[in-house]
């Protein structure tokens, strides 16, 4: 089995990448965007350069052997049955919940979601002209929990729960409890859930991803997921995600939405990428887990010992670290930002209960790793003193 050199630096400027060519400085560390710093497994780019080989470019269609290679990859490292039938292949996860709060909601209806969370939720949600229900994560000294009561209540007056599971940005992965009793509140509420699996097989060792569709089959005909390989494999710019539903009548309704507006048909290449990627890349994906793991390990044990002022919740799941800054005296974005030159995103972002809270993306050879530690902790000792 090959061994990936994922210390190796490579070159990112120049590539139109949103990470590194986007309007940010040239002397500052980029931790920020979600997608990784890693070259993807071989079989990626071999199955791409075989088919840009062939000169004809025209229009295609998504084959059976994807959807098998997804259909797979679900049974084998999720233990999730799906079939063809259940599956629309669309573009993004992000237009995938748009284009679910279109179809199955009103303007004005109330969509609750759980508070701090991925930014695009509120976008998506705003965007919709729907409107949000926010229920607080509780931070129970570094270790985030659902305040059930209040979920409750707010989905009492809400169409949708728009769930992130594993959670952006706190870094939980729910447990089967967890998920059961958002389940059975999903069913006393007759709540759809829009359930955004993107990050479920980016989990760190110990922990395990229970999809939402595996909890209570009662209120499956209620639920949509919203998977994507590329997260999992860093092929972001590839453009496709599958949206699951095991209720009929609601594939239906979603592919008419998507045949009105001619959504739904991929390029020619992002099939390639994704088949390849579910098919051949099980072994680089638990080579990045653990070197990911590692990452975080050099950071809490720097953070606990140097920085003792900012907090490391436990990373169960994602790259993504939330750093809780609330004792330093400065704002996040001038101690990252203006004095670390580190970029990663002010926690505001995220709802008002992630201000003076800091997100970081440790998908990165661990030489960044150490410059950023060495930079925060260079404008750490300045503060203290």
């Amino acid at each position: 089995m090959k061994r990936y050199n994922f210390d190796k630096i490579i070159c990112r400027k120049d590539t139109n990448s949103v990470k590194y060519d986007l309007g940010k400085s040239n002397d500052c560390l980029s931790m920020w965007i979600a997608d990784m710093d890693f070259p993807v497994a071989d079989e990626i780019i071999k199955a791409l350069k075989k088919r840009v080989k062939h000169p004809i470019y025209g229009y295609s269609y998504i084959s059976d052997d994807v959807y098998e290679a997804f259909i797979n990859w679900q049974q084998n490292r999720n233990g999730l049955t799906i079939k063809k039938e259940e599956i629309l292949p669309y573009y993004s996860v992000v237009s995938g919940i748009n284009l679910l709060l279109n179809t199955f909601t009103e303007p004005n209806d109330n969509v609750t979601i759980m508070s701090p969370v991925y930014n695009y939720f509120w976008t998506a949600i705003k965007n919709a002209k729907r409107n949000i229900i926010a229920s607080p994560l509780i931070n129970s000294n570094g270790y985030y929990l659902i305040d059930f009561a209040n979920l409750d209540l707010c989905m009492q007056k809400s169409k949708v729960l728009l769930l992130c599971s594993p959670h952006n940005p706190v870094g939980r992965v729910w447990t089967k409890g967890e998920l059961e009793k958002i389940a059975a509140l999903a069913e006393k509420n007759h709540v759809m859930v829009i359930s955004d699996e993107i990050h479920s097989d980016l989990i760190m060792p110990g922990r395990k991803h229970v999809p939402f569709l595996a909890v209570n089959e009662k209120i499956n005909d209620m639920v949509f997921t919203l998977f994507s390989a590329t997260k999992t494999f860093n092929i972001a710019a590839a453009g496709m995600s599958f949206i699951v539903s095991k209720n009929r009548e609601h594939i239906q309704k979603i592919n008419e939405a998507m045949c009105q507006y001619h959504l739904g048909s991929q390029n020619v290449f992002a099939p390639v990428m994704v088949k390849a990627a579910f098919q051949y890349g099980a072994a680089w994906l638990d080579q990045v887990i653990g070197y990911i793991e590692s990452n975080y390990q050099l950071v809490k044990t720097e953070i606990e010992t140097k920085m003792p002022k900012i907090a490391l919740p436990p990373l169960e799941g994602t790259y993504l670290l939330w750093l809780d800054c609330r004792k330093l005296q400065k704002s996040v974005c001038d101690f990252f930002e203006t004095e670390a030159k580190v970029v990663g995103e002010d926690g505001i972002l995220f709802g008002d209960n992630g201000a003076k809270f800091y997100r970081i993306n440790i998908a990165t050879p661990r030489k960044n790793v150490k410059e950023m530690l060495a930079r925060m902790e260079e404008v750490y000792r300045r503060e203290e003193n």
